[in-house]
């Protein structure tokens, strides 16, 4: 440790950083997690120490993913930390009072010249938080469509603010306009010659602020007026990128300042919680070696290599990693497979930090000549050698390197036969692609793996994925579509995140339509695939989809996301309960009162003379809604207890009788009107419950779609080409055939599960499908069974000898029969046992290979294949789960307690299998969730459910669902990792970006601009070839003319988003201009050079010092 002079240009920034760690909210934080201050570290992606509870002390740590809290309150201190330790060596804590104490090997590192860019940032992530809570503030309980006008609210600045900055030359003209003589004369002759009353230009008005408040619109008057016109017009094109307003006086408006940060202007309550939702938006601090392809770029650019310097480093990864005198990596010796697949980025991280890996890269920097300044400032960083390693891996990997999106070295990752696995599953065949085709050590193949994912599938390496994410779902699209936002600047960004962090910038609403637009071009690729995924467009060898073949596979992921969302809140609905429906038929013949008022209010028998005749055990008073479930709710019979009269004194002797209270005929008449409104309570009951059985039927129907679709690709083949039979399975019911009554039978019939038959060519398979979402494939069963049991005649004692009488037995068969009997986890390995199998309805039928097909290429179209909603409907319909009459019972309270645990065990699994295929924005939305799936989720999940909670939160895990302790603290910073608003009213990225039915307006301009570059961007954007960013990269000059809006909406989203991860937005850094050196070009591109040690080499940007590898071949300009 080495002790920082405080007004030295490291102890400037050491400063900050002891002042921000100090801050109330940080030390709060830190008190209620019982940490040590003094033990503390810091690093890029977490904190680490020891927590003291109880006088026990512990090593803890916690990490911006973990729903600690760490994410939130971290958010203003990660970019001074960012700019204090680059290279995540780890920052001590410094109290208020402590002297400036670094590690000595940071010290060096710290760029303090940075200093004035990171205070920027800070403070503007700071005004972005304050101005969130003002709003949230102003807005308080406002309905989504109310009407706001952000710009009559004046606000202050932070301190670092730019927009004074950029405002000051466009407000003194401003002032010289409102000064001139003739528009001194307009205002007095029109009556607007307000002494000191400032003036502004707001979004394309003139107008003035009266004596007696409000703006006045003068934009009419100067229109009139040619000179002035031209003017003002010259003023308002001035104000536009000045948040679209400009000030006479040191003024500011909201609406301005979110205009001026990119986020337009907010005309509801609903687009202002959305800007609410922006303003929270945070992302982590980019990794250094990003998605591990910097020096691989599709277009060499100086400082990468070249397509010589990559065939050299192949060749020298090759001789270290492949063949009999491979070397490999120490760090991989000692670390079991197992360990490897368990936590792939830790173990690379600690290989590509590791002596061994260093000295590599060093290796190869001085093969391929690289330089990096000149003399004593020419030596090579970290962060570089690291970038050496890994490009040598993936050069290893895949020489060619074709960098194609979905793709490695050849494994396509979206090919139909993935569709339904989990993330897990397939890298586990990318591992196996690289060992047995490229040759690679088994470890070697895990981190391979990872390195090439991190550029081809980014989505593989968010943290925290839940399995039933698989890929094919809407779950899946979506966290690709959060991937490439959440990396839209930085690559690797996505990497640093988990499930829901990455997931939740997808409920965001674009706050234009240009970004919109924006966010289509990165959902084309998605679309696609997950159109030849699921076989509703076929797959092309060049990626090369049309329009037509993007909307019909956008047609039918639509169809299919409304066909869950109307299953998923039908099966999220309460069963009508005999009570509930009670209640909602007297509030309707009770206007004005609350359900809490009704169930207090009670009625007493009316007669005086039934009241002495009824027995002791009988009451006198009953709840009203108890009356009414009971039947005994009938007209002449009762009086509400409120109009009983009040009952005489007691007599004083016994010759003295009192008299029973009289009850007006009014009242008794006022009570029986509206007992008379009310329907028969059993009939009533029975047919909502039937009701509700035939919605959770047709949603098991569309569940049974999402399962047979999520088969793997053969099997899908099978089903849909093959000849299908369904049947049931029952227990032996224990009596004699004359004995057996269709009753019994169906008593003993398993509902839970369904035996399917498949039989295509000399092909027979089975299946067995499972209520609970599992569908088991057997290929063990015998081809034909025997239906209906087998009679036997057995003997049964009589007075005259044993009687024998035949009896229906079941075969002997190794299924689990309780799995289909209670929906429990079905046995792997299931004992032999009697099973009675019956024929589910008739066979459906083979059916011909589609024409222009082959079985190779056939990808059938499950969801939507109208043999698939035959064979479900016939399931959900003759062998649903739960019998009519057991629902009855359930909806009438009376099972017991364990059948009802039972009852919303199963509910829930129902409702988790839809989880995966709802939108992300989905939300439980209020008298939909019922009671008890609420209190299941919070026994299940450690979380409840109510209205407003997203629906995506049941497939997350416990862990990262249990409800912070410090609950209170987080509430008060308004954290979230990404907030969402809690009404949905307008159209979410995933909703607009997946649209191209009725956004289609990418489309529509490349049929009516086809020479303007629109379908190039389009087609490059379908094949994922080039990323959003590089596409639009240069606009002024590739795209400038054809598409500026787009380009002016990346410019802001880049700004924005470059911002929430804590980094300046000219992060590039200002180009120096070089001082020596010549222009030329170099492999068809403008580069500035200059010759060292006898070769070209690129000048670097930054420095102005050479770097890179030599330019062999660089032609100077003449």
């Amino acid at each position: 440790m080495v002790e920082v002079p405080p007004d030295s240009s490291p102890g400037l920034a050491t400063r900050l950083y002891q002042h921000l760690l100090n801050r109330p909210a940080l030390q709060q934080w830190i008190a209620e997690q019982r940490l040590e201050p003094a033990t503390l570290t810091f690093h890029r992606d977490h904190i680490e120490g020891y927590a003291n509870h109880n006088g026990v002390r512990s090593a803890v740590r916690f990490s911006l993913t973990d729903n600690s809290g760490w994410n939130e309150v971290s958010r203003t201190l990660r970019p001074i930390r960012e700019l204090l330790d680059p290279s995540d060596q780890g920052l001590p804590f410094i109290g208020p009072d402590d002297a400036l104490w670094l590690p000595r090997q940071g010290v060096g590192q710290i760029t303090a010249g940075n200093l004035e860019q990171t205070w920027q940032v800070i403070s503007e992530l700071e005004e972005r938080l304050a101005l969130a809570d003002r709003l949230e503030a102003e807005l308080e309980e406002l309905p989504d469509t109310a009407r706001t006008d952000w710009s009559d609210h004046e606000t202050e600045l932070s301190p670092a603010s730019s927009l004074p900055r950029h405002s000051q030359a466009a407000v003194e003209r401003l002032q010289r306009f409102v000064t001139s003589p003739q528009m001194v004369r307009l205002l007095e002759q029109e009556g607007f010659a307000w002494a000191g009353a400032p003036f502004r230009v707001s979004e394309g008005r003139l107008e003035r602020l009266s004596p007696v408040g409000g703006w006045v619109n003068l934009t009419r008057y100067v229109e009139a007026v040619p000179e002035l016109n031209d003017e003002f017009e010259a003023l308002a094109a001035l104000s536009v990128p000045l948040g679209n307003a400009l000030y006479s006086t040191p003024r500011y408006d909201m609406r301005q300042l979110l205009d001026f940060k990119g986020l337009g202007s907010a005309r509801t309550v609903s687009e202002t919680r959305n800007l609410v939702a922006w303003l929270r938006t945070a992302l982590p601090t980019p990794p250094p070696l990003g998605d591990y392809g910097a020096l691989l770029p599709q277009e060499w650019k100086p400082g990468t290599l070249t397509a010589d310097d990559q065939k050299h480093m192949g060749t020298m990864a090759d001789i270290r990693l492949r063949g009999p005198l491979a070397r490999g990596f120490s760090a991989l010796s000692g670390v079991t497979l197992q360990a490897l697949q368990a936590d792939p980025q830790a173990h690379l991280d600690r290989l590509l930090d590791s002596p061994d890996a260093l000295a590599f890269g060093e290796q190869m920097a001085g093969a391929l000549r690289w330089q990096v300044g000149q003399g004593a400032n020419s030596t090579l960083p970290r962060t570089l050698l690291q970038q050496l390693v890994t490009a040598a891996i993936k050069l290893h990997v895949d020489p060619s390197m074709s960098d194609k999106p979905g793709e490695v070295a050849g494994y396509p990752i979206y090919q139909p036969t993935n569709m339904g696995r989990s993330f897990s599953q397939v890298r586990r065949d990318i591992e196996r692609h690289l060992q047995h085709n490229k040759g690679l050590d088994p470890k070697l193949a895990v981190l391979a793996a990872h390195v090439c994912l991190a550029q081809a599938a980014p989505e593989m390496l968010v943290r925290d994925v839940p399995e039933s994410v698989s890929i094919g779902t809407p779950a899946w699209m979506e966290l690709r579509l959060g991937c490439a936002l959440a990396d839209h600047n930085a690559p690797g960004t996505s990497r640093m995140m988990n499930e829901q962090q990455v997931t939740d910038l997808t409920t965001l609403e674009p706050v234009s339509d240009a970004q919109a637009t924006l966010m289509q071009l990165n959902a084309l690729k998605v679309i696609a695939d997950w159109g030849v995924l699921n076989g509703c467009i076929r797959q092309r060898s060049d990626s090369g989809y049309s329009s037509g073949d993007i909307q019909e596979a956008a047609r039918v992921f639509f169809r299919q996301r409304e066909d869950v969302a109307t299953a998923f809140t039908t099966a999220s609905s309460e069963l009508p309960t005999r009570k509930a429906l009670a209640i909602k038929e007297l509030l309707r013949v009770f206007p004005g009162i609350t359900q809490a008022e009704l169930e207090g209010m009670t009625v007493h028998v009316a007669s005086a003379e039934d009241r002495r005749n009824l027995p002791v055990s009988e009451p006198r008073t009953r709840s009203l809604v108890e009356t009414y479930m009971t039947g005994d709710l009938a007209p002449g019979k009762w009086v509400l207890s409120d109009d009983m009269p009040a009952f005489p004194a007691t007599a004083k002797t016994p010759y003295h009788h009192a008299r029973a209270p009289q009850v007006t005929e009014a009242a008794r008449a006022r009570l029986d009107t509206r007992i008379r409104r009310l329907p028969e309570l059993d009939k009533l009951l029975e047919n909502s419950v039937l009701q509700h059985r035939k919605k959770l039927q047709d949603a098991y129907a569309t569940k049974l779609k999402l399962m047979f679709a999520e088969l793997p690709l053969e099997d899908r083949k099978l089903l849909e080409l093959g000849k299908v039979e369904l049947f049931t399975l029952r227990r032996e019911t224990g009596k004699i055939q004359a004995e057996e009554t269709d009753a019994l039978k169906d008593a003993s019939r398993a509902r839970h599960g369904t035996l399917m038959r498949v039989e295509h060519g000399p092909t027979v398979v089975h299946f067995e499908v499972f209520a609970n979402g599992k569908i088991i494939k057997r290929t063990d069963l015998p081809d034909a069974m025997e239906l209906d049991g087998v009679i036997h005649r057995e003997g049964f004692p009589s007075p005259h000898g044993p009687v024998y009488l035949p009896v229906v037995r079941g075969a002997q068969m190794n299924l689990d029969l309780d799995a289909y009997a209670n929906g429990s986890h079905p046995d792997p390995n299931p004992a032999f046992q009697a099973v009675i199998v019956s024929a589910l309805g008739g066979a459906f039928a083979a059916r011909e290979l589609p024409p222009s097909h082959t079985p190779e290429s056939f990808v059938p179209d499950t969801y939507s294949s109208r043999k698939t909603a035959s064979i479900v409907n016939r399931i959900a319909q003759d062998n649903f789960y739960e019998p009519a009459e057991s629902m009855l019972q359930r909806a009438s309270e009376s099972l017991p307690l364990e059948k009802h645990r039972e009852a919303r065990a199963r509910d829930h699994a129902f409702l988790l299998g839809f989880v995966p295929f709802v939108g992300a924005y989905q939300e439980f939305k209020q008298g939909n969730i019922s009671a008890g799936l609420a209190n299941l989720a919070l026994d299940v999940v450690g979380v409840a459910i109510g209205a407003g909670s997203q629906a995506r939160a049941l497939i997350r895990s416990a862990r990262a669902l249990v409800p912070s302790r410090l609950t209170q603290l987080v509430t008060r910073l308004k954290p979230s990792a990404i907030a969402v608003p809690q009404v949905k009213a307008g159209a979410s990225f995933s909703d607009r970006a997946f649209d191209f039915i009725k956004q289609s307006g990418l489309f529509t301009s490349a049929a009516l601009n086809p020479l303007d570059g629109y379908p190039q961007m389009i087609n490059a954007a379908t094949k994922g070839l080039v990323k959003l960013p590089a596409l639009l990269a240069g606009g002024a000059m590739k795209w400038g003319k054809t598409v500026p809006h787009l380009v002016t909406a990346e410019e802001k989203l880049r700004a924005y988003l470059l911002i929430a991860a804590g980094q300046a937005s000219g992060t590039e850094a200002p180009v120096v201009t070089p001082t020596a050196g010549k222009a030329g070009r170099y492999r068809e591109v403008d580069v500035h050079a200059t010759p060292y040690n006898g070769r070209w080499y690129a000048i670097d940007p930054r420095s102005g010092a050479p770097f890179g590898t030599p330019l062999n071949g660089f032609q100077p300009t003449r």
